[in-house]
C-alpha cells in the first residue's frame, strides 16, 4: 500500500482550519475532481463511524466515492477510509500550529483490488499529484475564497 505525505502552510489559525475540514459540503471545495459531497449518516460529521459519498468526474466519467470517517480529533486530524470501485484508500489531515499559522500534513494510503493492481506502478505518482492538489486547493479556498 502505497504512503504518501505532503503538506503546507495555510495563514488560518487551527480551529478555523479544522472548523472548515469538518464540515462534509466543504470537501467537494478543494478535493480535486470532486463534483459532490455529501453525508449519508445523521449526527454530526466529526464522529468516528459517518459515512459520506463523492462523486468525482474524471475525463467525463462520474465515479462514486464512498467516505467513512476513521479518525476525529478536535483542532488535532481527520481521517476517514474509502473506495473508488476497486481502490480503497485511507487519509487524512494532520493540523500543526506554526506561529499564527498553520501546517496541514495530508497523507494518504493506497490499495488496489483486481485489475486496478495494474494502477499500482504509478500509484506513488498519482498520489503525489493528488496530494499536492488537494493542499493546493484547501489553501486556495481557506486564503482567497474564504471559508
Amino acid at each position: 500500500m502505497p504512503d504518501i505525505r505532503s503538506s503546507i502552510v495555510v495563514s488560518k489559525s487551527v480551529p478555523e482550519t479544522f472548523a472548515f475540514l469538518n464540515k462534509a459540503g466543504n470537501h467537494e471545495r478543494f478535493i480535486p475532481n470532486m463534483i459532490q459531497f455529501k453525508q449519508t449518516t445523521s449526527g454530526s460529521f466529526g464522529r468516528v463511524g459517518t459515512k459520506a459519498e463523492g462523486i468525482l468526474s474524471i475525463a467525463g466519467i462520474k465515479l462514486p466515492v464512498d467516505y467513512e470517517m476513521i479518525e476525529h480529533i478536535p483542532n488535532n486530524n481527520i481521517a476517514m477510509k474509502g473506495t473508488l470501485g476497486p481502490i480503497t484508500f485511507e487519509d487524512g489531515y494532520l493540523l500543526e500550529q506554526v506561529e499564527d499559522k498553520t501546517r496541514i500534513k495530508f497523507w494518504l494510503k493506497l490499495e488496489f483490488k483486481g485489475a486496478s493492481r495494474l494502477l499500482k506502478p504509478f500509484a506513488g505518482i498519482i498520489g503525489k499529484i493528488h496530494a499536492g492538489e488537494t493542499l493546493r486547493n484547501l489553501k486556495k479556498v481557506l486564503e482567497y475564497t474564504g471559508t
